[in-house]
């Protein structure tokens, strides 16, 4: 694993499935599933699989699923979620995937590709393990003002620090720039490239949910621990009243717009 990964660890992976399961990431998860199309796919992979929203509505499309993820904590929550006799799970990093070359019908990725350090690599990695033919269907954030919560509360932790204290090469909105992620992927050379804005409306049951969700379920949390401990329950709070403010509570509602992409090897 390279040094500057974004890993996910610890009690993050709980919170993140508890708290913005449902509100982040459910949504676009039938979206890129139902992509697939209703015939199963014979082997699929899924990279980045967290704590299994897209796994769980996978099992009915695949015969057989390999699920992985490149943090053992978040396969812990996907495996006692998702059971089902034909998946595989494993530790994969995506940069050096240690499966055989033209192996796979179908790689699929939520919200993961983004957060790689090296995403070329990993491309080329995704590209070797398809089969000729085999397709690649994953999904990134877009701009980060079309995503409210996003917005928000990286500027609320950012008050705190008097700066961005996310990485940008390889934090949640490092491939929002469709045009330059269509290039990687002809640059790794995939076909028939497509890419289409697909925009959701987040509901969480409270804003308080949503910003204990966003402090303590992504790797911020470590972030704002090694910052400064005392900060974590200050910045949820002012969190909390800003989301109220601007994205309403009871239910709280945010906008959310992610670019997805499909392509053919």
């Amino acid at each position: 694993m390279e040094t500057n990964q974004i890993t996910f660890s610890g009690s993050i992976p709980q919170a993140y499935e508890a708290y913005l399961g449902p509100f982040l990431f459910e949504p676009f998860a039938l979206d890129l599933v139902q992509r697939i199309g209703n015939d199963k796919v014979e082997h699929i992979l899924e990279l980045a699989c967290g704590t299994g929203r897209v796994t769980s509505h996978l099992q009915a499309r695949s015969i057989l699923l390999t699920a992985t993820d490149i943090n053992p904590d978040m396969l812990t929550i996907a495996r006692q979620k998702v059971l089902a006799s034909h998946i595989l799970w494993d530790v994969v990093d995506m940069m050096d995937i240690h499966y055989r070359d033209d192996f796979f019908d179908l790689v699929i990725c939520q919200f993961g590709l983004m957060l790689v350090p090296d995403k070329d690599k990993a491309l080329a990695e995704i590209f070797r393990v398809l089969k000729k033919g085999g397709r690649l269907l994953f999904n990134v954030w877009g701009d980060r003002k079309e995503n409210g919560i996003w917005d928000i509360g990286m500027k609320v932790v950012g008050s705190f620090f008097n700066e961005n204290p996310v990485p940008q090469n390889i934090g949640p909105f490092s491939m929002d720039n469709e045009n330059e992620t269509m290039r990687i992927l002809q640059q790794s050379g995939f076909n028939n490239i497509q890419v289409n804005s697909v925009r959701k409306t987040g509901i969480a049951e409270s804003a308080n949910i949503a910003a204990r969700g966003f402090i303590q379920g992504l790797p911020i949390a470590k972030i704002i621990m090694q910052k400064d401990p005392s900060l974590i329950y200050k910045i949820e709070e002012a969190l909390a009243k800003e989301m109220i403010e601007q994205l309403g509570d009871k239910p709280m509602s945010s906008q959310l717009q992610a670019w997805v992409f499909e392509a053919v090897k």
